[in-house]
This record gives structure tokens, sequence and C-alpha cells, in this order.
């Protein structure tokens, strides 16, 4: 009796198993192509997204459709790779990074007007199939550059107002934000016609702010200092004022180094009329030390903006500096 029962129970089992083993065979037969094949076009970026059968229809479906907008994005991503490098720019491991950042939000914001062609699913896995049009995706991103290049000529010309103003760090920083603007575009024409003429924004945008940086000077208030050896001096001893076009220029980041060992604050800002107190220190047994004050263009480009491709075109200026000697008496 037994043995009857686990021959039924056997037979059952084995039934069940060539079912469903017939059953993904049909399903095999019935993938669509574009799962066999990856379709190809120059006419559409497509889209295929793949997600487990695990929870409700709506949960996975959904993952599959996130999965095939991503693969798009990916398509898209690829695509302004290859049609962009920054040749203005020395190419380091950093600015790289971040232009590959960029390039991802920019191809995710093209990910508009995309429609589902079909889905398909087997035992375990749950499959969509995206497309967009390639002519819409150009046609949007012709729109948003000439938008950055409005936005950036609007940056441009506040900067410029800002400079006449004797305004610098207000300036750097809408010169800043005016390349931001048109980072995506870099490796493109960046003119824009104006009242004026035709303008390269960017080559402009750079050489106005270059300017700026290489007209800062450093002016101390005296250039010689007299104290005894190994003495204690305060801060703001003396001072210095930072200048720009023989104006005072405020908020600008200066460091000092000096000779005779470490500075406990070494980091300043100019304030509103230009000045930095001197820093404290202690002097040292020798007969002559130097105090040397630099602007700090690594602040200033982090002052300045977020944007590393901006920063990296600051930190690349020569820096202003003085230095003041500390004459010691034994």
């Amino acid at each position: 009796m037994r043995g009857l029962a686990f021959l039924a129970l056997a037979l059952t089992l084995l039934c069940s198993c060539s079912s469903k083993k017939k059953e993904a065979e049909l399903l095999e037969l019935s993938k669509p192509e574009w799962l066999k094949n990856r379709p190809m076009s120059s006419t559409y970026f497509y889209g295929i997204g793949i997600s487990p059968k695990v929870g409700g229809a709506v949960f996975y479906e959904g993952k599959a459709k996130e999965k095939a907008l991503a693969d798009l994005s990916q398509q898209i991503s690829t695509k302004i790779s290859s049609e962009q490098n920054l040749y203005r720019m020395e190419d380091n491991s950093g600015v790289y990074e971040y232009y590959q950042s960029r390039v991802k939000a920019q191809s995710q914001q093209f990910l508009e007007g995309y429609e589902l062609l079909d889905s398909w699913e087997d035992l375990t896995n749950y499959y969509t199939f995206y497309r967009l049009s390639k002519s819409e995706f150009y046609a949007r991103k012709k729109q948003r550059k000439a938008e950055a290049l409005q936005l950036s000529l609007q940056k441009y010309e506040l900067a410029q107002a800002a400079q006449q103003q004797k305004d610098f760090i207000l300036a750097l920083e809408q010169y800043a934000a005016a390349i931001d603007a048109i980072s995506d575009y870099l490796n493109e024409q960046t003119t824009i016609e104006t009242a004026q003429g035709s303008i390269d924004l960017f080559e402009a945008e750079k050489e106005a702010m270059c300017d700026i940086i290489n007209g800062f000077q450093i002016d101390c208030q005296t250039s010689t200092m007299h104290s005894l050896a190994n003495t204690n001096i305060a801060e703001g001893k003396t001072s210095l004022i930072v200048k720009c076009e023989n104006m005072t220029a405020h908020n600008i980041p200066v460091r000092f180094n000096y000779s005779g060992g470490f500075l406990v604050a070494d980091r300043f800002q100019s304030d509103t009329q230009g000045l930095i107190k001197s820093p404290a220190f202690k002097t040292t047994g020798s007969t002559q030390e130097t105090l040397t004050a630099t602007v700090d263009l690594k602040a200033l480009g982090r002052l300045m903006t977020k944007n590393l491709i901006v920063r990296q075109i600051v930190e690349k200026q020569k820096p202003a500096e003085s230095s003041i000697t500390i004459q010691l008496a034994q």
C-alpha cells in the first residue's frame, strides 16, 4: 500500500516537472526578437529592462521600466561622451570624474518622449522594451544649448557690471556661473550673437575671469619688521591690503607662509576695506626670517563655484604674493 502511494507521488512530481519544462520550452519559443537580438537603429535609442518577478506585478513591472530607462540613459550618455572631448582643458582625474557626472546628469535630462514598445515575461523575469526618437533627442539638445547660452550671456553681463562696480569677488562668481551654464557644451561652438556682435562666451568669460585673478596684488604696510629673536609676535602687528585695478578687493582669501616655522592660523580673508592682519607667530634664533602672503587660489576657486572645470582654470593662474622681511636682534 505504501509502495503504491510512493509510486503515485513520484508520478505526480514527474508529470509536474515535465509540465514546467514544457512550459519553459514554449515560453522560449515565444521570446520576442528584441530579446534575442538587441535592435540597432539610426532613428531610435533603445532601452531594455529586466526585473525578477518578486513581489506584486506593479512592483516588478515598475523595476523593469526603471532599468529600461536607465539603459536608454546609458545609450544617450555613450552618444554624448563619444561626441565630446574637453580639448580646451587639460584632462586630469578630478575633472574627468566631474565631467562624467555631468554627462550622466545631461543624459537624464533628455529622457523625455520615450515610449513603451513591448513587454514580455517568462516564469522568473519580466522584460520591458522602450525607445526614444533620436530626432527628438537632438532637437531637445539644441534647445537646451540655446537656453544655456542665453543663461551664460546673462551671467556674463552681470559679471561685467560687478567688475565695473569694482566688486571683484561678485564678478568672479558670476563669470564662474557663466562658464558653468555652458559646461556641457565646451567641445562645441559657444558663440552667441549680441547687439555688439558675435561673442565666444567661453573664451570671453575665461579671459575676463583670469584677468581679474592675475590683476590681484598684495601691498604690505611695511616691507621690513624689526623684532627680538625668540619672541611671540601678536596677530595684526602689521597689515596688508589686497587690490585689483588699483582698487581694494574684499573677501579675497590669502594664505601666509612663515620661513621660521608653523603658523597656528595661516588663512585669512580681506575685509571690506581689502585689509588683512598679519598672523601671530614666534620669531626664531636666526637673524632674519620671511613672512609671505599669497592669494589662495584653491580657496578662491571654492569660494567662487562648485564647478571643477572652473576651479582648475583658477588654480592654474599665477597668484599674487608679497613678502615681509623680519630682522631679528639677538
